[in-house]
Formats: structure tokens, sequence, C-alpha cells
């Protein structure tokens, strides 16, 4: 059971969710889905509809922060905020930036025949919002300038661009609120794949968060994410059930170095320490992560 829906420990976190959606509490379907396997047999799943957590901000007595990811098994941390950079920094929808530049193949799979992926991500995050370039200028400006503002928020569900999008969005929605100093993001997701895209989504969102309050001089807030379809697809529910059930390492900090503005982060400002998967040091694991067990991308979504 999800208890009081607070955590600072993503392991405790990700148990107790996997074991809610195996529990009664959850739903199989096992019919008319669009998400299929590598292999083409439908990818049915078991779901859970609508969920709030927050994650409480926890910090080292170096000052460094606790990261949410797990020590359970491997995450591809690097990949994860290299896609992060493409999208909030450069504000890119050009795949082959991401593959050349940055290492990343998360949207190889997506690349339409002018390398990007259409009016997605990147690209919304980079129209003009009010008078301003981007959402994201729009949300830095209005968190130093107007801080108690209530429409402090990034959107990029677009209904009219959707049919120019080569993937719908999944999570489309922060907000963000100064309370005492501190900045608190709200994130919303239309749908998660607890085996694959949760943990990528988690974590970069949690960097995000850093990085807009460094721009804006203010300690971190909680991180509150509210998710409509939470889902774990049939073949990975009984290796989501043994995971979670391993021996939790200490969770890994981390901190960012060598901050000289929102826009001059890149991915390998990020200093992961700690032990990782299976007592392994993060800080040696390879950049780039791999499927697991055998879903393709098609079968993330």
């Amino acid at each position: 059971m999800i208890r009081e829906n607070v955590y600072d420990n993503f392991d405790e976190f990700y148990r107790d969710l996997v074991n809610y959606i195996a529990s009664d509490k959850g739903t199989d379907i096992k019919e008319n889905v669009r998400t299929v396997y590598a292999d083409g047999t439908p990818a049915y799943y078991r779901q859970v509809i609508g969920l709030q957590v927050r994650f409480k901000p926890y910090k080292d007595n170096k000052g460094n922060y606790r990261a949410l990811l797990p020590t359970t098994r491997y995450a591809p941390y690097k990949s994860a905020i290299k896609e992060l950079e493409w999208i909030m920094i450069r504000q890119s929808n050009d795949v082959n930036e991401l593959e050349n530049e940055l290492g990343c193949k998360y949207w190889s799979e997506w690349k339409q025949e002018d390398g990007t992926i259409g009016f997605a991500y990147g690209r919304k995050i980079k129209t003009r919002t009010y008078n301003f370039n981007s959402q994201i200028d729009y949300i830095i400006n209005e968190i130093k300038n107007n801080p108690n503002s209530r429409r402090i928020i990034t959107e990029i569900w677009d209904n009219e661009k959707l049919d120019k999008m080569a993937l719908t969005p999944c999570l489309h929605l922060t907000q963000w609120t100064v309370e005492k100093g501190k900045l608190i993001l709200s994130i919303r997701q239309r749908s998660c794949d607890v085996a694959l895209g949760l943990v990528s989504n988690i974590w970069q969102y949690q960097v995000l968060q850093h990085l807009i309050a460094k721009e804006c001089n203010l300690e971190i807030g909680e991180l509150i994410w509210t998710v409509d379809n939470l889902h774990i697809y049939d073949r990975h529910i009984d290796k989501l059930g043994e995971q979670v059930m391993r021996k939790f390492y200490n969770p890994p900090t981390f901190k960012i170095n060598n901050f000289n503005g929102f826009y001059g982060f890149e991915w390998n400002d990020i200093e992961l320490n700690g032990m990782g998967s299976n007592g392994k040091d993060w800080s040696g694991m390879d950049s780039n992560g791999m499927d697991w067990n055998g879903m393709d991308s098609n079968g993330i979504y």
C-alpha cells in the first residue's frame, strides 16, 4: 500500500507502488491495446487510475541531495539527463542532435523523415509565451519577479498540434510555486510505464527543479507527481515484484557542478555519488540505458 504518499527514498516508493498495482487495487487490461512488444505480441498490462505522490527533499551533511533513483537495478541516469538537456535547455526536436551530440538514442525510433519528432517536447517548450521566447524563459521570469503567481506553468499538450507530433507527450505539465523561500514543483503525467518511463521521468524533473531553483536563488521544496494512468506490462509484473524485494542500498546523492546559469547547463555537470544497483558505484556505470526484458519502445507509452 502507498503509505501517506510522501517519500524521500525512491526504493521505498517504488516498492510500495509496484505492490499497490499488483494488489486488488489494480485492473488487468487484456484487450484492445495499442502497445506491442518487439516480437509483435500485444502488450497487455495492469493499471491503476489516479495517484499523487509527494517527494520531500533530503540533503546530507555535505549539502548534497538524495537522488530519486533506484538501487535495486540499473537506471540509465546519464541518458535521462541528456534527454532533459535536449528538451529543456536546447529546446530541440532534432533527433540527430540528440544522437550525435549527446549520445542518446531515446528518440531514434520516432525520428521522422526530416530528422525530428515534429512539434513535440522541445519544440513545444520553445514556443513564445506572452512576450518571452520560450515557456522556460516565461517561468524563470515569473518565479523571479512574480513569485506568488498561480500561473507559472509549462504545458506541452497542444490539441491543435497533436497530429504534427511523432509521439504525444506523457508527462506534459509543470507548475511552479514559491513558498517560504522554497521552490515547489508539481508535475502532471497522463500515462506512466512503471517499469521503464517512471524511473527516468522522476529523476529528470528532480534535476530540472534543482536547475530552476539555482537560477532563481531558491531552496528546494517538494516535488509533487500527479499521474492518471499507471501501468505495468504483463511481461514486467513478475520481474518488478522480484526487483522491489531486493536489498536496498544507500541512496545515491547528487550535485550540480559548474553552474553558470540555466542555459549553461550540460548533462555531465551532474555528479552522482554513492552506491548503486548490486552495490556498484554510480560513477562507474555505463552512460546509456538498454531496453529491459526485450520490450521495444513501442511498448513504453
